[in-house]
Order: C-alpha cells, then structure tokens, then sequence
C-alpha cells in the first residue's frame, strides 16, 4: 500500500490540473481509473511472467528431484492457473478499494 500512496502523492498536481481545466466526465470513479492503470497493467504482466516461471519450476521440481516413494502428478490443472491469477488479482482490486477512499 506504501507504493500506491506514493504514486497517488506524484499525481496530486497532475490531477488537479486535469480537474481544473474542466475535462469532461472526470468523476471519481475516472480518476481512480486513471491512477491504478498502471497497476493493473503491471499486475496483469506480473501474473503473465508467473505463469511462465511457474510452469518452469513445476517442470524442474517434477521431472529431476521426485522422491524415490512418492510419484506427483505432472499434469497441469486449468485451476491452478485461475487460482494463481485469482489471488493477485483480487488484492489489486481491494487495494485500489481502500486507496480509493
């Protein structure tokens, strides 16, 4: 949360000119869009880039350290990608909640 008030801090000014100069439907809901765009761009890159990492440390645990007595399945689940995506994505939102306020 440290680094989304940081980042509604730089914008204040910028804000505010957009403000006052009387842009069309700047409402709140739009400013709050405007400041957490990039949140959610990096968050949704950050999601992407651990897919590919996880997929590549499930395929390096899985095929060169198994335990002797125990096999894994290697089988990837759509369901373990919805719930890694899941999680991120729903602190971004309540992040953006809070921040909003």
């Amino acid at each position: 949360m440290k680094k989304s008030n940081i980042n509604v801090e730089e914008r204040i000014r910028e804000l505010s000119t957009i403000k006052v100069l009387g842009v069309p439907g700047f409402f709140d809901q739009e400013t709050t869009l405007y400041i957490y765009r990039e949140t959610i761009i990096l968050s949704i890159i950050g999601i992407l880039c651990g897919y590919l990492a996880g997929i590549g440390l499930h395929t390096f645990i899985i095929t060169s350290l198994p335990p002797d007595n125990v096999r894994f399945d290697p089988a990837m689940k759509i369901s373990n990608f919805l719930y890694s995506a899941l999680i991120p994505a729903v602190i971004t939102a309540l992040v953006a909640l809070i921040m909003h306020k």
